[in-house]
């Protein structure tokens, strides 16, 4: 009589060598690919030791390797001895995986910035919340203002950031628009009218904090919008039915 339950357990003991040797596989490539990102890590340091690498990680191309630097994506091969700029696209589900990867790369946690540092307004009920980096002098800026008239329910942090380099006397403003009794006020008269408040702008001011946490969180430019969930919007949307669609994004995307 032919026993069953031997030929079962046989099989199972073939079945549990497989599956075992079949997962110490999967460990290794994994432990290679993660040896192959921090050796190519370490070539792309030694090749081009003035970028400032934040990561290399794999792209879904195989062979070729996603370097984060400042806020932008390189593609490199495997000895990073050639650089590609530019977009990886997927042309079949029409995205756009390089600003994918950067929107996921520049998130901050938004619950860790010093909101005392921030003019902070409420229109309407306040119920979204946007966190802007900007600079006074920067005619971007004044048109996101222009953009903000139109958009209500929303709790703005202003982080005044200016970029002294490009607007030498931008810090003069920000300083006198934070002195002011209404900071808020003073803003919007400066952002939206060209209307400076008349103050000596020497009280104690949060600018250069300000200005030490943007170089902290790469911000190279301004405005940069940070929306609820973390993520960067860098530079000046389209217009404000754009904002709103990032407003209802970020609400979406928590």
């Amino acid at each position: 009589m032919f026993d069953y339950s031997q030929q079962y357990l046989s099989q199972m003991k073939i079945t549990i060598k497989t599956w075992l040797s079949a997962l110490s596989l999967s460990l290794l490539s994994l432990q290679i690919v993660h040896a192959d990102s921090k050796t190519l890590e370490q070539n792309f340091k030694q090749n081009y030791p003035d970028i400032p690498v934040t990561s290399v990680t794999p792209s879904p191309l195989n062979g070729i390797y996603e370097v984060y630097v400042s806020g932008k994506i390189i593609y490199t091969d495997e000895n990073a001895k050639y650089l590609f700029f530019g977009n990886l696209l997927d042309v079949k589900n029409q995205k756009n995986l390089t600003e994918d990867r950067i929107s996921e790369l520049s998130k901050i946690d938004v619950k860790q910035l010093p909101l005392k540092q921030a003019i902070k307004h409420i229109k309407g009920k306040g119920e979204r919340t946007l966190y802007v980096f900007t600079d006074p002098d920067c005619p971007y800026c004044q048109k996101l203002e222009q953009y903000m008239t139109s958009i209500d329910n929303v709790t703005v942090y202003i982080f005044l950031f200016p970029l002294k380099k490009l607007h030498p006397q931008a810090e003069t403003a920000a300083n006198k628009i934070w002195c002011a009794k209404n900071q808020y006020e003073a803003w919007e008269d400066y952002m939206l009218h060209r209307k400076l408040a008349q103050n000596s702008g020497t009280c104690e001011t949060p600018v250069q904090k300000n200005i030490a946490l943007g170089q902290n969180l790469e911000i190279s430019g301004t405005p940069t919008i940070f929306l609820e969930n973390g993520t960067r919007v860098a530079g000046l949307p389209q217009n404000a039915q754009q904002i709103e669609q990032l407003l209802l994004e970020a609400q979406t995307k928590k």
